[in-house]
């Protein structure tokens, strides 16, 4: 037996570190139909998606294959951006014969035949935001969905404004860590992608590469005087 989904006011708890441990995803063209939505590869591994309503009225759709009783674990984030404009918006997760359904008719499109929603709308008041260890980035934690589908098919996240406000918004999908080497070395484009997308500062970056050249040519200086001695 498929158990009811929980849907949680926040979640603060270890959110930080799992942040940390998410692929970014940024949404260049995504669709606001079934048909046009943009894929996101899976509900398992955790990743970012970071998006933008640019105009009032858009609809944003993600998309991705599931199998019959995966767990589907969706949290809305507001980013904290330093010079505004972040969009607390609606969500809703879609999938054939979810668990629970409810409200479908608040949605701003129309559902397939066979397929059913569970409806988030914008919370009412803002939590204590949460640091992502990594990026040192913030986002006031929103609602979390966490259901499982009940037969194999495409399921869908829904992401509008229900007062057709513009701004930026971020969702964390999945709940398995990346142990794939490819996003560790990817780590450093993470954090310039992501603190660019808050408009945050990267000269630490700088700084860094900066601080790793002086050691470089310190050491080879050093090797080259020990040399010289011998």
């Amino acid at each position: 037996m498929v158990p009811e989904p929980t849907v949680t006011p926040s979640e603060q708890p270890r959110l930080s570190s799992d942040l940390a441990g998410s692929t970014p995803y940024f949404g260049r063209e995504v669709g606001g139909t079934i048909v046009t939505s943009a894929d996101i590869g899976g509900f398992r591994q955790r990743h970012l998606i970071f998006g933008q309503i640019d105009r009032p009225g858009r609809v944003h759709i993600y998309r991705a294959d599931c199998r019959a009783g995966e767990r589907l674990r969706v949290q809305l984030l507001t980013p904290v951006l330093p010079a505004g404009g972040a969009l607390t918006p609606a969500m809703a997760l879609i999938a054939q014969s979810l668990p629970y359904s409810g409200e479908e008719g608040k949605l701003p499109f129309a559902l397939p035949a066979g397929y059913s929603a569970l409806i988030v709308p914008p919370p009412r008041g803002l939590h204590e935001p949460v640091r992502d260890f990594l990026t040192r980035v913030r986002y006031y934690p929103g609602p979390v969905v966490d259901t499982r589908t009940l037969v194999g098919g495409r399921c869908y996240i829904a992401v509008w404004s229900p007062q057709s406000r513009m701004g930026k918004y971020a969702l964390h999908v999945g709940y398995r860590w990346p142990w794939s080497w490819r996003y560790w070395l990817g780590v450093p484009s993470y954090w310039w992608k992501i603190r660019g997308w808050f408009g945050m500062s990267r000269m630490a970056a700088f700084a860094l590469l900066g601080g790793l050249l002086l050691m470089i040519f310190l050491a080879r200086f050093v090797t080259r005087s020990l040399r010289a001695k011998q």
